[in-house]
């Protein structure tokens, strides 16, 4: 199930012009296959791994993005309007042909459910803290007027 949506994905990526929409779409994928390993391996710390590289550098794709055509208008097509509900009927349609054992969403719940339990839930808490404070602490050491993304005036 999550695979055929990873290769739908993959398909509406064709019809994707504008670089923000493709930067949403390859966060979108990233994070069903970090799912997908997350659940192949029984742990997810490779997921995380791999999430968090993805998102950093979505990131600064975003802000380069944001600062060379900030005032681009977003427009969607007509065949990717028409695309992607054809395919989620699809996709719906086929999961409910599947074999109930294999098609059950419990399993995904209760590994997911492991990242906030009693023992990891302290380690999940301090990264989770880490990352604000490092957000934090480099919005504040980088000035608005003197980053290297400054508008020229």
């Amino acid at each position: 199930m999550i695979l055929l949506t990873i290769m739908i994905l993959s398909l509406i990526f064709m019809w994707l012009n504008h670089p923000i929409s493709m930067a949403i779409l390859i966060i979108m994928m990233t994070i069903l296959m970090a799912l997908l390993t997350g659940i192949m391996l029984n742990t997810f710390w490779f997921s995380y791994i791999v999430i968090i590289i993805m998102l950093s550098g979505m990131l600064v794709l975003f802000i380069y993005m944001a600062s060379i055509a900030s005032n681009e208008k977003f427009k969607l097509s007509m065949s990717l309007i028409i695309f992607t509900p054809l395919f989620s009927i699809i996709l719906w349609v086929s999961n409910k042909n599947l074999d109930l054992m294999t098609s059950s969403e419990a399993p995904i719940n209760v590994y997911l459910n492991y990242l906030f339990n009693s023992p990891t839930m302290y380690l999940t808490m301090i990264m989770v803290i880490y990352l604000l404070l490092s957000m934090i602490t480099v919005s504040k050491i980088v000035h608005i007027y003197e980053g290297p993304l400054r508008i020229k005036k």
